[in-house]
């Protein structure tokens, strides 16, 4: 009786030992190799650098374009530049209340508007008067060419402080052909437009 119980147990355990074998190699066969390969290098930074993460793209800068010059409409006649500017004077070795020799034409302010013709070597003088005794002052500015500043500036002729007359005197020098407009304002600053105003075009054959 207990020959025939080993003899009964010994198929059972070889059975359980074939299928135990066929599933472990089944289950070896269903996992996959290990991967081979270089792994990606990480880049490095040199110590104190900010992440790559942080960096902007710079953009990048556009052309400046280059200044240009200033443009100023040319007389129609002489292609004068008639750009406004206050002269500098040239002579003022005759104070301006003294009597100047070549003078051709003396104007005031009476005759504002007035065009004349000069030949070279001529002398032009204007005379604004004001009063002296307020905080006013005659501007004049020129445009063009042909003529030069010699002597300019202010003076009085006496008489008390409600009398007092104030006088700018200028006087101009025709030098070479070309057309020039003085225009004159009297103001309390340069930035106004003037309580008077003279104006004068001179001619230089």
């Amino acid at each position: 009786m207990k020959k025939w119980n080993i003899s009964v147990y010994h198929p059972a355990i070889l059975i359980g030992i074939v299928i135990l074998v066929l599933a472990g190699g089944c289950v070896t066969d269903s996992v996959s190799p290990p991967a081979t390969g270089t792994p990606a290098d990480t880049p490095t930074l040199p110590p104190g650098h900010q992440p790559l993460s942080t960096i902007t793209a710079t953009p990048y800068p556009t052309q400046i374009p280059a200044a240009s010059s200033p443009q100023f409409t040319p007389d129609p006649i002489t292609g004068c530049p008639m750009n406004p500017l206050v002269p500098e004077p040239v002579d003022t070795s005759i104070p301006v209340r003294d009597p100047m020799p070549a003078i051709r034409y003396s104007f005031n302010r009476s005759e504002s508007g007035r065009t004349i013709v000069l030949e070279k070597g001529d002398v032009v003088e204007i005379n604004l008067g004001y009063a002296s005794g307020q905080p006013f002052q005659w501007i004049v500015q020129g445009s063009g060419c042909g003529i030069e500043l010699l002597n300019a500036g202010a003076y009085s002729s006496g008489g008390d402080f409600w009398n007092n007359t104030g006088n700018y005197r200028a006087r101009y020098r025709a030098v070479s052909s070309g057309t020039s407009v003085l225009n004159g304002k009297l103001v309390l600053t340069p930035e106004e437009s003037g309580m008077l105003t003279f104006n004068l075009t001179v001619i230089v054959k």
